[in-house]
């Protein structure tokens, strides 16, 4: 009976994994404690890794935050590619714009961005690093939503005015979360948005004079 080969890894796949788990653990520590109370030194502990191999990998506090915001925002980022990829001719996109932002915006790893951001301000490599991040993977994100809107009939501006009405209005309730969480009114907001941008998209899309025909007809119950 032959007895099964074990592969070994080699040494780039090791230092990846080890790289991979300095950054989860990071990310487990950072959502507990929040910006303010992380402690590099509690992460290589988390990590099951040795203090040199995680100054290895990260030098600073601020290397690895940003190590932490890219690997936040790339996730999300491909949760939003898999969603329009799914989008069918005649799906909803406002509806599936509105989730979209809603999982993005209003999850905690967002809140956890926005602390980031409030910390970043007093350190320029950390600034200049989270911003950075958000600049790379979500014009990416807009990107592909401008594109799905261009492939149903709007023109550019008109397809950046409905994404810039959808995603301000749902980034505006996160800043809220901040001191006031109040699930009725924010779904209640979250319809009223996407009445908003249906007007918008079906106005741009028709044509002023057939979209005003169009929403004097009664709608179904919104999701």
């Amino acid at each position: 009976m032959t007895r099964p080969t074990s592969v070994r890894k080699t040494q780039l796949e090791r230092s990846l994994e080890t790289r991979e788990k300095i950054i989860q653990a990071a990310i487990r520590m950072m959502g507990l404690h929040g910006y303010a109370g992380f402690r590099v030194a509690d992460v290589a502990d988390a990590a099951g890794v040795s203090r040199g191999a995680q100054t290895h990998h990260f030098p600073s506090k601020a290397a690895l935050t940003i190590a932490v915001v890219d690997t936040l925002f790339d996730v999300a980022a491909e949760s939003s590619r898999l969603r329009i990829a799914s989008i069918k001719p005649d799906d909803d996109v406002i509806q599936g714009m509105i989730d979209d932002a809603s999982e993005f915006f209003l999850g905690k790893d967002f809140t956890m961005g926005l602390d980031l951001l409030a910390s970043a301000e007093r350190d320029p490599e950390l600034r200049e690093g989270v911003r950075a991040a958000a600049r790379r993977t979500r014009s990416l994100v807009e990107d592909m939503w401008i594109g799905l809107l261009l492939s149903r009939g709007l023109a550019r501006d008109d397809a950046e005015d409905v994404l810039w009405l959808i995603f301000s209005a749902i980034r505006g309730l996160s800043v809220r979360m901040l001191w006031q969480f109040d699930q009725d009114r924010f779904d209640r907001l979250k319809k009223t948005t996407y009445r908003a941008a249906r007007n918008l998209y079906e106005e741009k899309k028709r044509g002023p004079a057939t979209a005003k025909k169009t929403l004097q007809q009664p709608q179904g119950e919104l999701k």
